[in-house]
């Protein structure tokens, strides 16, 4: 994992500021935890670092690459989702492989992967 950095990110909706001049820095290998109530601006930040929403202003930058307006599939970050975002007619192994493939990740490195994040799920 790379470090992602992001600098001053501001989003609004309309009148409402979702995420207000936000600041952050998460190291590579750290681990790190968004917590605040509901609609403080969490998803909204998340979205923002992984392309799948625009902050107004501000920098987002993953391993010392700006990726502010680059697209999710440039990042080479994925998320995950509080709903269900999987595929009800594939196995487990197959949903957690899905995003490597469409990438095209060689078969043997899709298995090494696979099987490791479902070591840290245990």
């Amino acid at each position: 994992m790379a470090e992602i950095k992001v600098e001053n990110a501001v989003k609004t909706f309309g009148d409402f500021v979702a995420v207000d001049n936000v600041s952050l820095t998460i190291h590579d290998q750290e681990f790190m935890v968004l917590l605040g109530p509901s609609g403080c601006g969490k998803t909204t930040l998340l979205r923002a670092i992984a392309g799948l929403g625009m902050v107004d202003s501000g920098r987002i930058s993953i391993g010392g690459r700006d990726v502010t307006y680059l697209p999710p599939r440039s990042r080479n970050i994925s998320m995950v989702f509080q709903s269900y975002a999987i595929f009800p007619h594939m196995k487990v192994y197959d949903n957690v492989a899905f995003g490597l493939r469409m990438r095209k990740v060689d078969k043997n490195d899709i298995d090494r992967r696979v099987r490791r994040a479902s070591e840290l799920l245990h």
